[in-house]
């Protein structure tokens, strides 16, 4: 039997309420060219019983006995993966039912060994951010461009673009030859293992191409949900207990998470400046052009005070901290003042400064939506169809 063409990894920490619909989104897919990894990171029985109930084929499901730290769950779960191309999808996130098809034409056209997105953005009614539960965000966008992967790399190191612009394997498909020629240069593929896994993914797949396909249109949909640690981390805030279990599963403290030239924090500035160190010294120690910028760092850090201002007295101490360790002395001018913000949950057309659509968020309760498959039933019925993935 020959190897699928598509392998989706979908690594589960005990959230079956999330994973259930999650599968439904990949095995609701048309065509037989794909299969479904799920690794199972030590979860109840319920977890297997989601499995089994698809009866598809095209499932595979591993577990294991011991509650492993992220990074060794994911890197487990790829050695299962067999297809040529591979992605990994959150167990509260989703495809969208056009996804594969999208993603047959890319590669189709392009032969590109890396393709990626920006994913459409769903919060789930549980979410820890009370003002954004259970609201849809559709980008609606098409198209796609080729990146020269140097270039972006750079653009990323020097602060210029954020890790969302980067093709991380989560919003990502990688060609199993980037899988395999990381794991022959640096032993693994998602290492260092303290690193946030997706964006030294995103990091890794820039070093290891010369160029790649950004789909404008997503390919997939973030999910935001109760246990999610990227929200825990965005909302720092609302975050703390999620991140409490998140570090105490990883068996390594915050000290020992984030890079020793940084301060320890869960500002996310931070994690992600610590991403970029540590895979620096892991991925090219001497490439002086690849050296991340902690004093672009600082001032980023202090320019986004107030994009959270319920944090924004412990953000403001992590300011004063890594100033103090960089030798930066912070002129009181410079701090903006703290700014509360009026929170309430908003819905409809968002527009770009040339009046533009940018985005459109729905209000899911108001159509009757409640998870992120039928979430992503519905982005397909919002947008137009893409072309040569019509159903």
């Amino acid at each position: 039997m020959s190897a699928p063409r598509f392998s989706i990894l979908v690594p589960t920490r005990d959230r079956p309420a999330t994973l259930r619909h999650t599968l439904a989104t990949v095995a609701a897919q048309p065509g037989n060219d794909y299969e479904i990894v799920v690794a199972d990171n030590c979860g109840g029985p319920e977890t297997r019983a989601i499995v089994e109930a698809l009866e598809a084929p095209a499932v595979r499901y591993l577990r294991s006995d011991e509650i492993l730290p992220m990074a060794e769950n994911w890197e487990r779960g790829l050695a299962q993966c067999s297809g040529e191309y591979v992605t990994v999808l959150g167990d509260d996130d989703g495809l969208v039912p056009s996804s594969l098809a999208l993603a047959r034409r890319l590669i189709d056209i392009t032969r590109s060994e890396l393709i990626s997105w920006s994913p459409h953005s769903y919060w789930w009614p549980d979410t820890i951010v009370p003002w954004m539960r259970n609201l849809l965000i559709v980008s609606p966008d098409d198209g796609a461009t080729q990146y020269k992967s140097r270039e972006v790399l750079e653009a990323f190191y020097r602060g210029a673009i954020g890790f969302a612009d980067i093709p991380m394997i989560y919003t990502a498909f990688f060609h199993r030859h980037l899988v395999e020629e990381a794991k022959r240069r640096h032993g693994g593929f998602f290492v260092p293992r303290e690193a946030a896994p997706d964006i030294s993914s995103g990091i890794l797949g820039l070093h290891l191409t010369q160029t790649f396909i950004a789909s404008k249109r997503p390919l997939s949909i973030r999910g935001n949900s109760g246990k999610s640690n990227g929200t825990a981390q965005w909302a720092r805030s609302l975050g703390t207990e999620q991140r409490e279990i998140y570090f105490r599963e990883e068996r390594i403290g915050l000290q020992d998470m984030i890079h020793p030239a940084l301060v320890p924090s869960p500002n996310l500035h931070i994690i992600v400046a610590s991403a970029k160190l540590k895979c620096r010294e892991a991925y090219f120690p001497e490439d002086e052009a690849l050296a991340a910028d902690l004093a672009d760092v600082l001032r980023t850090m202090v320019v986004n005070l107030n994009f959270e201002p319920e944090a924004y007295q412990d953000n403001l101490r992590d300011v004063e901290a890594l100033a103090d360790k960089l030798g930066i002395e912070l002129d009181p001018a410079d701090i903006p003042p703290y700014e509360a913000i009026e929170r309430r949950r908003s819905w409809g057309p968002v527009l770009n400064q040339d009046n533009s659509l940018a985005t459109l968020r729905v209000n899911c309760d108001m159509a009757g939506v409640h998870h992120i498959a039928d979430a992503a039933r519905l982005v397909d019925a919002i947008l137009p169809p893409a072309e040569g993935a019509a159903g």
